[in-house]
């Protein structure tokens, strides 16, 4: 524009120019501004659209909500039953499994009891045979020492006998071996 004023006549370039500038401006103000209008309205449109999309689907999640928690609750509730369920089996086999294991306790228990009175009657059947064959041991013995005493006594007795004899005997084989020489 600087170089179209230059050619424009200063008259034309002082009160037009201007002029037209000013209403230039205004024409575009007001083509903006209906565009503005239109863009706002489209805008406002687009808004109240999207408004009503939103609650549409505020509403049906609101309404899956509803619908997942009740689900839950009753998931929820069948849950709890089933737990309360099992706890009760589970307390039920226990006290059964306790009953039998204490049956078995008692039942060993007298077993053991039995044992206990089988072992002190063949310990104390044992305790008189171990007793009575030692009395037998004991009387033998003692007859093995009288005997063997009176074997000891009758050997001491003959034992001067025996060493007489043995001296004969070598005076024997002495007259023997000097007949033997004077041959």
């Amino acid at each position: 524009m600087a170089k179209a004023a230059t050619k424009v006549p200063s008259w034309i370039s002082k009160i037009l120019l201007p002029e037209i500038r000013s209403m230039v401006k205004e024409v575009v103000k007001e083509e903006i501004s209906s565009e503005v209008k239109v863009l706002d309205a489209r805008i406002s449109a687009l808004d109240s659209k999207l408004d009503e999309r939103t609650k549409s689907l505020d509403l049906k999640m609101e309404e899956r909500f509803k619908s997942l928690d009740s689900k839950i609750s009753a998931l929820d509730s069948k849950l709890e039953e089933k737990f309360k369920a099992l706890d009760s089996k589970i307390e039920e086999r226990t006290k059964s499994l306790d009953s039998k294991m204490e049956e078995r306790f008692k039942a060993l228990d007298s077993k053991i009891v039995a044992l206990d009175s089988k072992l002190d009657e063949k310990t104390k059947s044992s305790d008189s045979k171990l007793e009575e064959r030692t009395k037998t041991l004991e009387s033998e013995i003692s007859s093995l020492r009288s005997e063997m005493n009176a074997r000891f006594d009758s050997i001491e007795k003959r034992l001067p006998l025996i060493e007489r004899l043995a001296q004969i005997e070598s005076r024997l084989e002495r007259l023997e071996k000097q007949a033997e020489l004077g041959k």
